[in-house]
């Protein structure tokens, strides 16, 4: 367990000193409080679409837009566009070794494969984990700070209304819950890297899996739906889930520990894979 405890924290050290880890902490850092500045001075757009299919049911005085709503629409780009600060990381942990030639070095050392490749697991994992919460922070934090507090108006078949207090304990649930989402895809990308020694395959496979998989989840096709439950993406929108109300545990739960089973099964594959491997290099 020490050994374990020492790689792991010795691949964190390797994570945070290469320049690609940063590449997501600066755009995330950047963009966001860019994107608040916009919607201060210019206003959003998406809250008039959503107000006016309602204009005839609500009277509303004053503006709806506040931070809050604005860090719910930028949740949408943990779907598709987030994951390449992920696999950014995750598909270099491992084949930037082999093709370094440093895993021989490593296996001299009494510490056996299985640790070395769940050590480097670890670290993606506390890397996603980090890099989720970042901007989970950012964006609500600035949203509050530059646009403003203030209750959250959901729009999901109707409107749900949530006080600020409310809202901040449910951005903390799907925040969480978008950690274990990002892991899905972190681990996949793994366990690409551990089956190559070039970081720049690892990257590809996992965006063309995260196409197709996207685009088999949303095709309205009867012939399509019998794969679906197999599809990790078809669980992707549980971050979203927090905002229903009521709040639907069982829901989550099940799409939790489906999504674990995903993550299980890369790593396991990966730790496989890893341990069979003939160093030759």
């Amino acid at each position: 367990m020490t050994l374990l405890l020492k790689a792991t924290w010795y691949e964190i050290i390797k994570i945070a000193s290469k320049w690609r880890t940063y590449i997501g902490f600066i755009t995330i850092a950047v963009l966001i409080p860019v994107i608040m500045f916009l919607v201060r001075m210019y206003g959003f757009g998406v809250q008039d679409n959503a107000l006016n299919s309602m204009k005839d049911s609500f009277m509303f005085v004053g503006s709806l837009v506040n931070g809050l709503i604005v860090s719910y629409f930028l949740m949408n780009v943990l779907w598709v566009h987030f994951p390449f600060f992920i696999v950014l990381v995750a598909g270099d942990i491992v084949s930037s070794e082999g093709a370094a030639g440093t895993f021989r070095i490593w296996l001299t050392r009494p510490i056996s494969r299985f640790q070395v490749i769940t050590a480097k697991f670890i670290a993606t994992f506390v890397y996603t984990a980090v890099i989720v919460c970042v901007f989970g922070l950012l964006s609500v934090g600035l949203g509050i700070l530059i646009v403003g507090g203030g209750d959250l108006f959901v729009f999901d078949k109707g409107i749900l209304i949530l006080s600020q207090g409310e809202a901040l304990y449910r951005f903390l649930i799907a925040y969480l819950l978008a950690v274990w989402v990002q892991m899905t895809v972190a681990s996949l990308c793994f366990l690409f890297s551990s089956l190559t020694s070039n970081s720049v395959g690892p990257i590809i496979g996992t965006y063309a899996t995260l196409v197709v998989m996207f685009i088999l989840s949303v095709l309205k096709i009867d012939a399509l739906k019998v794969i679906h439950p197999y599809l990790f993406t078809s669980y992707f929108d549980v971050f979203f889930a927090p905002f229903s109300d009521p709040i639907p545990w069982r829901e989550i739960a099940g799409d939790v520990g489906k999504l674990g089973i995903f993550i299980f099964v890369f790593y396991l594959i990966s730790a496989l894979s890893f341990i069979r491997k003939e160093v030759t290099t």
